[in-house]
């Protein structure tokens, strides 16, 4: 299914129809590297690249054809890389970083800088994420192993027409392996590292009969952590899971297949703790259970306090436990060649998937009971004697529907229509804190929401002259949403010290919307090996609700939904293959602008509360320039590097919250009468870095006569530039920029049987973090002083080197 070769003048080769629609299909995964020196020596006078295909039309297209900015990682790369969950994929594409929040369920991802940051389930992601043509309902659930993967695609800019309303800003598109095509073939893959983390996989795969075939691919992992918890002498910030997955496959006519895909996995993340990295002098006014204020050096007994401590306290765990059960089923049928509609292929994707997951967090990150706060004017301690946790259930439940008709891949207007419907339901219980200390921000809630989205959409390509072309997409999204807020018991956040809100139930009017989102591009070939682009495309979101506990306030209720937001974005690009094809270029650059942008941020009350409150921001953009090259510099020598510079800015935006320290905060809240904001225009989005940049080679080391081996080493560096760690715009939650420097090994039988790695990740050991927390230990000022001020980091996976070892041996 690899274009060939080109001839000067011929006309650009594609796929065939019935090529593309088995491709979709199987889920095929088409390698986008480099040929190995072993098969160039084969055919010397083939030394290129091969074609990089993807699927970001809905069908199988080079990428040089797609008039878009996308990056590609292949199975290969991913290996090399060491690439084991979504983060690493965000290491690999500088258009992707992730907000960290406080726990595992409120990180997010950002595309261009923009993204959903929030922990609030009333709301949707910006960025998509599929596996095999299926959606996350959650974005939480992409937070996981990535296992058996084929190849990921990184769709930039809003891919709302083909990919639905969670795609505003972008999509993450993976494709798992295929089934493959000869006899049943068994794969074990086995990976330990220096500081304990263990992966084991398998797989067996292949064609039983010829009508039917199999994937059978199972894998158990575990990495203890990056925190001592010395309290318990444990590991924290770690994961780890179990899955199980396969494919069944029975073509049952010449021209009809069925697929079907059960999904299994179980999965824990202990994060994402933050250990702290200084504090102020002075006595806190925790108390211990004789009323007696308990010192710093009480609270942090035998932690080494300094900038890249990995010491915490903690006496209750935290994470993210997570099971996932789906199953989807594809069905393609390829119309004959006495149909009227010969070429075309008509493709059923349905899938069902059913999520339950707890999150859990010491909410006062120390190991003393320290819930004894002053309750009035005498200074009286409450007394309560238990630890202050947060504990939340929330269960998901997806069903879709989708039908696509494609048409051939050959001729000079090409088109895809689909019919889509998805049911989705949210069930959500939540407790935090103690019910009688307002200091432990205690609430207790449950909510439940539900959508059921219809659409139609088009995609169409017309070559309408010999080197220029026109496409065009079109959405049209119906959704209907319902939704409630239940508050059992919480301590008002702007109320007296302990006075309880009680019980209150808000059950919003059903909300019914109507979306049209589209796209339209143009491309010139400047010959049969460049070409420019320019599109325009636009994204919807559907309404907003508050879930989270900053709903106790019932003024939020009263601008409730939050209006849909929207993106309009303009992108130009350029894309080469060069050097006789032994090098490709793309490179691009957008202007993105959103309105009525939906995020969560902290919000400050007078009374020195806190909660996370849900916002519309007017206005937000995001600009820049993007370059991806590879380029296979001799038989022997593979390169690549990419980069981007993204501007993700708020554009308008007068009603953002206070950060603690803020002197500005001058501005009426709307929302809670009283209180103050500040005005935040101009300021940038959290976790936006200006430059980030990738660049890394693998050389093929010359054959030895006498070693049947194949031996290459491999290297990458990665660099980023500072970033803003919040939409508030805190000055303390900024992090400063890094380069990560990695080194690896592989040795190989030359008929692919046995393959060992061995890697160095961060060779350099330059320590950096993915989130950090000011404040984040209750130290209550003495009288007549301040708040003793505390902060704390969240280092990454790879913030301290390690070294790897990976065994794969296929029989």
């Amino acid at each position: 299914m690899m274009t060939g070769p080109k001839t000067p003048g011929a006309p650009r080769c594609r796929l065939t129809p019935i090529a593309s629609a088995v491709a979709l299909a199987l889920l095929g995964a088409l390698p986008a590297h480099a040929q190995q020196a072993g098969d160039a020596a084969a055919a010397p006078e083939q030394l290129k690249l091969e074609s990089v295909v993807v699927t970001a039309n809905r069908r199988v297209e080079r990428l040089e054809d797609v008039p878009a900015s996308i990056s590609v990682l292949s199975e290969e790369a991913m290996q090399r890389n060491n690439v084991r969950e979504l983060v690493d994929i965000i290491n690999l594409s500088p258009a992707l970083s992730v907000s960290v929040g406080t726990q595992v369920g409120t990180n997010s991802i950002n595309m261009r800088g923009i993204g959903t940051t929030s922990n609030n389930l009333g709301i949707e992601g910006d960025v998509a994420i599929l596996v095999d043509d299926i959606p996350y309902s959650q974005t939480q659930q992409a937070f996981k192993d990535m296992t058996d993967m084929a190849r990921v695609e990184v769709l930039k800019g809003p891919q709302s027409t083909l990919f639905g309303k969670s795609a505003i800003a972008g999509a993450v598109v993976m494709t798992t392996k295929p089934i493959g095509a000869g006899p049943m073939q068994t794969r074990v893959s086995v990976y330990d590292t220096s500081d304990h983390e263990y992966r084991v996989a398998a797989s067996l795969s292949g064609r039983l009969t010829d009508t039917f075939g199999m994937r059978l691919y199972a894998s158990k992992t575990n990495f203890p952590g990056m925190l001592h918890n010395l309290t318990n002498d444990s590991m924290q910030n770690g994961s780890g899971a179990k899955t199980f997955m396969a494919k069944l496959q029975w073509k049952l006519s010449n021209d009809l297949d069925v697929l079907i895909t059960p999904r299994f996995d179980h999965s824990l993340a202990t994060g994402n703790t933050a250990a702290i990295t200084s504090i102020g002098d002075g006595v806190g006014y925790l108390y211990n259970k004789n009323y007696t204020a308990l010192s710093n050096t009480a609270v942090l007994r035998g932690i080494h306090v300094s900038q890249w401590n990995r010491e915490i306290r903690n006496d209750s765990p935290t994470g993210l436990e997570a099971t996932d059960r789906a199953l989807g089923v594809r069905v393609n049928y390829a119309f004959p060649e006495s149909s009227p509609l010969a070429g075309h292929s008509l493709t059923s994707i349905t899938s069902v998937d059913n999520n339950l997951s707890n999150d859990f967090r010491d909410n006062d990150n120390i190991d003393l009971i320290s819930t004894f706060y002053q309750v009035n004017a005498a200074g009286k301690p409450s007394g309560i004697a238990d630890a202050p946790m947060i504990n939340g259930t929330l269960e998901s439940k997806t069903s879709t529907q989708e039908f696509r008709l494609t048409s051939p891949d050959s001729g000079n207007f090409r088109y895809l229509v689909g019919l889509w419907a998805a049911r989705n339901t949210l069930y959500r219980t939540y407790l935090r804190g103690n019910a009688f200390v307002k200091e432990t921000n205690y609430t207790n809630y449950d909510t439940n929401s539900g959508s059921l989205t219809h659409a139609i959409y088009a995609n169409t390509n017309w070559d309408f002259a010999p080197k220029q072309s026109l496409s065009a997409g079109l959405r049209y999204n119906h959704e209907a949403n319902d939704y409630s807020f239940h508050t059992i018991d919480s301590l008002s956040s702007t109320a007296a010290n302990n006075v309880h809100t009680g019980e209150n139930l808000y059950v919003a009017p059903q909300n019914k919307e109507n979306a049209v989102t589209g796209k339209l591009g143009y491309t010139y070939h400047l010959n049969d090996e460049m070409m420019m682009y320019g599109t325009a495309s636009t994204g919807h979101k559907g309404v907003a609700y508050d879930m989270t506990s900053g709903a106790n306030n019932v003024n939020v209720f009263a601008h409730l939904p939050l209006a849909p937001e929207k993106a309009t974005s303009f992108e130009a690009g350029f894309k080469a293959n060069l050097w006789n094809n032994r090098a490709t270029l793309n490179a691009a650059i957008f202007q993105t602008r959103f309105r009525d942008y939906q995020t969560s941020a902290t919000e400050r009350f007078t009374d020195g509360s806190q909660a996370s409150v849900l916002y519309s921001i007017p206005s937000l953009q995001t600009r820049g320039f993007e370059a991806d090259a590879t380029v296979l510099a001799t038989r022997a020598l593979l390169l690549n590097a990419s980069m981007a510079y993204t501007r993700a800015v708020v554009r308008d935006w007068t009603q953002g919250p206070c950060y603690s320290g803020a002197t500005d905060c001058t501005i009426p809240n709307l929302l809670v009468p009283g209180s103050f904001l500040r005005d935040a225009s101009g300021g940038m989005m959290p976790n936006a870095p200006k430059w980030k940049a990738s660049m890394g080679g693998e050389y093929t080391l010359p054959a030895v006569s006498w070693m049947p081996y194949v031996a290459a080493i491999n290297a990458q560096w990665r660099t980023q530039a500072k970033v803003q760690g919040a939409i508030s715009q805190d000055p303390s939650l900024q992090r400063p920029g890094y380069g990560i420097f990695d080194l690896g090994a592989s040795i190989k039988d030359a008929k692919g049987k046995y393959k060992l790695s061995f890697g160095v990740k961060n060779l350099f050991d330059h320590h950096y973090a993915v989130g950090n927390v000011g404040t984040f230990l209750n130290f209550k000022k003495a009288a007549g002083g301040s708040d003793i001020r505390s902060y704390g980091w969240q280092p990454a996976r790879d913030a301290f080197r390690y070294t790897s070892i990976r065994l794969d041996v296929a029989f």
